[in-house]
């Protein structure tokens, strides 16, 4: 991983500091309304005989007509991969903001299992459009500005710089 020096650091997060988590939280809450859980066979994202997906449908199911917490968002961030693009739109008003609350803060690995899966490597780049497929250009557009507000937020631009950047470059590529 890249490091940079704290000068880098206090220019990168001056250029990104533009968004504030207050503001970038409307923006979500904007472009991404809740909808409705998916039935469970279109959380997930191969039809038959993944184990991964049937475990995670299952996991989730239990949780059908509850609110989504923390308990969903755990279970979520661990299998992203195996969640439909129905399943994305779904999970999405609900996991952006629980990244931006204090909660996330304490473990950090629910952010830390989303970036990845929005930096995606070129091998699954493909997979990767399917996964946001159900996204609207607003919703790219605002999964652009939540990266962008990582490459400010001053853990996360020292963790995982090159991530950071690799998912800016998917997106915006998505985006256009």
């Amino acid at each position: 991983m890249q490091s940079f020096s704290r000068d880098e650091q206090q220019r990168l997060a001056a250029r990104y500091q533009y968004m504030t988590t207050e503001a970038l939280l409307a923006e979500i809450r904007l472009a991404f309304p809740p909808v409705k859980m998916p039935r469970k066979s279109d959380l997930r994202f191969h039809r038959e005989g993944c184990f991964h997906c049937d475990y995670l449908a299952r996991d989730l199911d239990k949780f059908r007509g509850e609110p989504v917490g923390g308990a969903v968002i755990w279970v979520l961030h661990r299998e992203l991969s195996s969640l439909s693009a129905k399943g994305w739109a779904w999970a999405l008003p609900h996991y952006l903001p629980f990244c931006l609350a204090s909660e996330a803060g304490y473990n950090q690995t629910e952010t830390e299992f989303l970036l990845y899966s929005l930096a995606p490597l070129e091998k699954f780049e493909a997979e990767t459009r399917v996964h946001l497929s159900a996204l609207s250009r607003l919703q790219v557009t605002c999964l652009v500005h939540f990266v962008e507000w990582l490459k400010g937020h001053p853990h996360w631009s020292t963790y995982c710089p090159s991530e950071i950047e690799e998912a800016l470059d998917f997106l915006k590529r998505m985006e256009a």
